[in-house]
């Protein structure tokens, strides 16, 4: 039998100004892994993503993430806390506050190319990999 065990998924996510949006991520909180000259690994708690210091509009424009988070208003303070418009050329925004959706809380904030990140507590979440599959 092959061994199909996932140890990792991560998205790539475009930068327009890559060292803006590498500073951003690492107020954010998340580390610098691995970086290269056109690319950084960026990870929190074990989970992460890649960014590319390559962007296009429509990528940028479409792209989300999900980050699952254990206390949100600890997370809405928290940005808040990193002034957004005026720290990251005005482009990254919170651009909702945490509300109910959908099964639980949600809020919302763009980076500074524009890439939508959805902050969730409760609903479903990274442990979905956990489930039994028929």
């Amino acid at each position: 039998m092959k061994n199909l065990q996932i140890k990792n998924v991560m998205a790539f996510v475009p930068a327009k100004d890559f060292q803006l949006s590498s500073r951003f991520y690492e107020d954010l909180g998340f580390t610098k892994a691995i970086a290269t000259d056109k690319s950084a690994q960026f990870v929190m708690q074990g989970y992460g993503f890649w960014l590319q210091d390559y962007y296009v509009d429509a990528w940028a424009a479409n792209a989300m993430l999900c980050l699952y988070v254990e206390d949100i208003d600890a997370w809405a303070k928290h940005l808040d806390s990193l002034d957004l418009i005026n720290g990251y050329g005005g482009v990254a925004k919170v651009l909702a506050a945490p509300h109910a959706q959908e099964g639980g809380i949600m809020m919302q904030f763009c980076d500074p190319a524009g890439v939508l990140w959805h902050v969730r507590e409760n609903g479903v979440s990274a442990d979905i990999g956990t489930r039994t599959q028929t």
